[in-house]
Parts: structure tokens; sequence; C-alpha cells
């Protein structure tokens, strides 16, 4: 039994470098000689994804590449981010509220910095779709109101 691989298609310059796989002859006549070898084929393959994993994840977060193949799109994402950073340092709390007593004595854990990014989108989102509601609702009122006839300049009949 050999294990040969199924792709038959030549590798690109822009897929990932990995290892090719090796043809392989198993030896059947043992049966726990033979699953040994298939765990340590298994461990092998997993390896070879998580690294392959970890240049893919590399190369997605390389900022550089994304910002020359895709400058319109970097720079309105750098105006988003740059927006919002600016709203969350430079606007001031409201009304600040007094941290709750943990229950028990204990003490709670500060928010990590991803939950703070999490509601500070959440907030500009919300704040954002709030108010173009409320202008589309107040440009709805205004054509009803100048549909609807006037009763002023009416004259009833006598």
């Amino acid at each position: 039994m050999t294990n040969d691989s199924s792709s038959s298609v030549p590798p690109t310059d822009t897929a990932l470098a990995t290892v090719p796989v090796q043809t392989r002859c198993y030896n059947t006549n043992d049966e726990q000689v033979f699953l040994a070898q298939q765990a340590a084929d298994a461990r092998t393959a997993m390896q070879r994804t998580v690294d392959d994993m970890k240049v893919t994840v590399q190369q997605a977060a390389d900022v550089r590449w994304w910002t020359q193949h895709y400058p319109w799109y970097a720079v309105g994402a750098a105006a988003v981010l740059g927006f919002v950073a600016a709203t969350r340092v430079l606007t001031p709390p409201s009304h600040p509220t007094p941290p709750a007593q943990p229950a028990n004595g204990r003490t709670a854990a500060p928010p990590s910095w991803t939950a703070s990014l999490f509601e500070m989108v959440r907030s500009t989102l919300m704040s954002t779709i709030i108010g173009a509601l409320h202008a589309s609702g107040q440009a709805t009122e205004q054509e009803q109101v100048r549909a609807e006839p006037s009763d002023r300049h009416t004259v009833p009949y006598q």
C-alpha cells in the first residue's frame, strides 16, 4: 500500500513553500507497525499544516503588502481607525459611573484591549446608525408635511 499525492496540479509561485510528500511503503503485515507509521505520518501532516498556517497568517498580517496592493483600502482603513481612535481619546466621558462592588470580595479583572476596542467600535457604529435613522425619520416627516394641503389658505364655503 502506498501513499501517493492526489494532486496533479503543478505548484505555482504563489503557493506556500511546503515540503513535497514523499512516497512511503507501509508494512501491512504487522498491524502495530502499520498503526505506528500512520500515527507518525499524521503527526508530520499536522505539523506541516500548523507551519503553513503560521506562514499564511504572517503573510495576511503584512500591512506593507496590503498597502502596496490596495492603497485606497489602506487609506480608508487608516482614516476610519484614526477617526475612531480620536473620538475615543478626545471625547470626555458624559457621566462617570462608580465601579460596581464585586461579589464575595473578589476583584474583577480589567477588560482586555480587544474587549475595549470592540465596545468602542460597537458604540460608534450604534451612534452612526441611530443618527442616520433619526435623520431619515426627520426627512420623512418633512416630506409628509409638504405633501399635505395646508388648511390655513383655504376658505370654507358659507
